[in-house]
């Protein structure tokens, strides 16, 4: 009989047996609730995504069962023996394996015939079957798969099913609990069983989580098949001890090559794991207690790395090419020498980009690569003759990378569909000073059928040839740069505020855009704070950017604030026709992204390390207000005000705020993670709370607002401090102090 044909018989015993078809049934079971219990941000969350997530730690416990039984059924039934001695040893183990493998095949497609078209109906036009098979074939077949390798391994290398049954229980929870172990960011290759990859998009391409959970089935194969090999090597032969056993064993020289080969191989896909960088995290450990605030940033002009440098005139020429997911790139700059010494150019691009060629005033020149700094960046020199002035040309390329340091969360990259670079991707800044007229501009060849939005400047379309067109940008004067999003997307233009707002959301969203009334929540949140504090210090336009779902939040840069796609909600939207208008998002983030074009844009509420004084603190108060106009008290009550004050209780009775002492006790790595708990509570919760008082202090919401009014109107474009916050408002520290 040959191989194949043995294998085949093994997968029908198998099949065959009742007590698989239990643990079959079990596993399927589990999978069918968790798809009709599911819940996630969006569609392809709750009735796909998160099901198969949820299915495979429960899959993976009746699997390492399954397979502990097969594995203990020659030993329990004192059969070993006679087996073993009939047939090659090493080869029934491997069969044994691989028919498991299959079982857990067949259980997957006995899934699909519910989950497909399960799937199909929740989500409706928003189907996506990439995202189907990445759920069910890369996440839950891939953990059956795993648990199958794990169990026979651990058995085959212990001999005891006590053993092999308590390790395997072991690394399943491990992998449940690594997602609350934020102060070790462990890597997310570690989770073999629930997957870091969540807030899969309903509207574009989740390339950017597919290759996330590629990479990571890629590293749990490696290490699964090397802890199996392991087992294989330590099989126990007939009255052989473990070591005679791996002696016999090993004799077949293709076992140790194997175990050496996915074992190294397992450490290079770590090593060099490709989606995220080592960038260094932000330092929180000098961020001590102070009154009721702890300091995130420290106002005034930021230093820069050589300021004898000036940077007078910029311009690129950047291709994305979305098949190969790469970009290349030409900057040309010209500087001025201060000095007209030798100087050194600091230069900071993307982690994943490589300068590949400079040249200086002609001459060929040299780029260094130093170490990276925080958020992706990359720290690189250049070396300048002694002169005057310089003509600079620096030509780079390569895959964007993320930070590793952020949950880990994928963010920049380039794929078929969407775009996102940063700053620092789409072409390198200069750590120097930069001039007040500095002229920045550029073109963009991007594939046809994307329409790029610059967070800054003013962008026009140019030719198409060969499937790609070139587009214009223009900068505005003193910046050294602009990141830049792509997709297809639709336009709504209105105005509100005195001002042309663009709204740009993904194609796939048309029909709901226009069914929840954004543009009209949109233009009523304008207006509120239009008339509230003053007209935005825009000439011309407003973008309002829909961003994917993994984006998970929002922000405001320039003249534009975006939001992922889960914020455009039926239910944030439609207060008439729901009790519960927002669900936790929603409207609440888009109305905050909308707040910080007043506070954090057109000026610049600074921190001073003394103060809970922050951009977030007033905009987060001046979300409450609107939603309390909107939607009304007892909606802002609940949603904004209690929260708050559940933030400032834990906060105060924090065991490090009560006794900040023990915080010089520990290492900075340590101090720094303890102290970044306690952000969100600064920003979001403690200053909100305070300008309520001050609120109280002055009358009521009217008179607090005109005095903020003052604030902004007197501070446009300028920093704004605590000490400029109370004398606009006349109120003390001591008058709005937290008891």
């Amino acid at each position: 009989m040959n191989t194949a044909a043995k294998l085949l018989r093994e997968v029908r015993r198998m099949l065959g047996e009742r007590l698989t078809w239990l643990f079959m049934a079990l596993t399927a079971a589990g999978a069918v609730w968790f798809s009709l219990n599911a819940s996630g941000r969006t569609a392809s969350d709750a009735f796909i995504v998160n099901a198969a997530q949820n299915s495979a730690f429960v899959g993976a416990f009746l699997f390492t069962l399954l397979s502990l039984v097969q594995f203990h059924r020659d030993f329990k039934n004192n059969t070993d023996v006679i087996v073993l001695t009939s047939t090659d040893s090493i080869h029934h183990q491997i069969r044994r394996t691989l028919a498991l493998i299959c079982v857990a095949i067949a259980t997957t497609l006995l899934i699909s015939l519910f989950a497909l078209p399960y799937g199909i109906v929740k989500t409706g036009d928003y189907f996506q079957l990439a995202s189907f098979l990445t759920a069910w074939l890369l996440i839950f077949l891939g953990t059956l798969i795993f648990a199958v390798l794990l169990t026979s391994g651990f058995y085959m290398l212990t001999g005891r099913v006590e053993a092999a049954f308590i390790i395997m229980v072991g690394l399943i929870l491990l992998s449940k609990l690594l997602e609350g172990m934020f102060a070790l960011n462990p890597s997310y290759l570690f989770y073999w069983v629930q997957t870091t990859a969540d807030s899969f998009s309903d509207l574009i391409t989740n390339q950017f989580q597919i290759d996330m959970l590629l990479w990571n089935r890629l590293f749990c194969v490696l290490v699964s098949l090397g802890i199996w090999i392991l087992g294989l090597c330590s099989f126990r032969r007939y009255g052989r001890g473990l070591f005679g056993s791996v002696y016999v064993n090993c004799r077949r020289v293709w076992i140790p090559v194997l175990l050496v080969s996915a074992l190294s191989l397992s450490g290079v896909s770590y090593a060099f794991e490709p989606i995220f960088d080592d960038s260094k995290p932000i330092d929180f450990s000098g961020m001590m207690s102070s009154g009721t605030g702890i300091v995130t940033s420290i106002g005034g002009a930021p230093e820069v790395g050589n300021p004898n440098l000036t940077l007078t005139d910029k311009s690129f020429n950047l291709d994305v090419d979305a098949k190969s997911r790469t970009l290349s790139g030409v900057t040309r700059c010209k500087l001025s020498n201060e000095t007209g010494e030798a100087q050194t150019l600091p230069v900071l691009i993307n982690t994943g980009l490589n300068i590949d060629s400079i040249t200086i005033n002609g001459v060929k020149g040299k780029a260094v690569r130093g170490e990276t700094g925080e958020s992706s960046t990359a720290n690189w020199s250049i070396k300048l003759p002694a002169a005057l002035e310089y003509e600079i040309e620096i030509s780079y390329s390569g895959r964007m990378q993320n930070d590793n340091t952020i949950l880990q969360r994928v963010t920049y990259g380039i794929s078929d569909g969407y775009v996102w670079l940063p700053t620092l991707g789409v072409s390198p800044s200069f750590d120097i000073n930069v001039a007040d007229d500095n002229a920045l501009s550029g073109t963009l060849s991007l594939d046809e059928n994307l329409e790029p939005i610059f967070q800054r400047g003013k962008l026009t379309k140019g030719e198409t040839n060969d499937g790609k067109t070139e587009w214009h940008f223009t900068g505005n004067a003193g910046s050294q740069g602009s990141g830049v999003f792509a997709a297809e997307y639709m336009t709504k233009t209105f105005e509100a505020g005195g001002l042309n707002i663009e709204l740009k959301y993904f194609k796939k969203h048309d029909k709901s855009i226009v069914d929840m009334d954004a543009v009209n929540v949109i233009k009523a949140t304008i207006d509120y704070f239009t008339e509230a504090y003053g007209p935005l210090i825009y000439s011309e336009n407003l973008t309002m950017l829909e961003l994917p779902a993994y984006v998970s939040g929002g922000f405001a840069g320039g003249n534009m604030s975006a939001m992922d796609e889960t914020n455009f909600d039926a239910e944030g939207y439609l207060p008439a026709d729901s009790l519960t208008p927002d669900s936790g998002g929603g409207i609440d983030v888009l109305v905050h992204e909308i707040v910080h074009q007043w506070w954090g844009l057109a000026t610049m509420p600074m921190q001073d390390g003394s103060s809970s004084w922050s951009a977030e603190g007033i905009t987060c108060y001046s979300t409450y207000c609107f939603m309390k106009q909107y939607f009304g008290e007892e909606y802002a009550n609940e949603r904004y005000l209690k929260e708050w004050q559940e933030g400032w209780n834990t906060y105060n009775n924090a065991f490090y705020i009560q006794h900040p002492e023990y915080l010089t006790k520990l290492s900075v790595g340590d101090a720094s993670n303890i102290m970044a708990s306690f952000v969100n509570m600064s920003l979001y919760d403690i200053m909100p709370l305070m300008m309520l008082k001050g609120e109280e202090a002055l009358g009521g919401t009217e008179v607090f607002q005109e005095k903020l009014s003052e604030l902004y109107m007197t501070h446009l474009g300028q920093p704004i401090t605590y000490d400029d916050f109370l004398t606009a408002t006349g109120l003390t520290k001591e008058a709005i102090e937290l008891a």
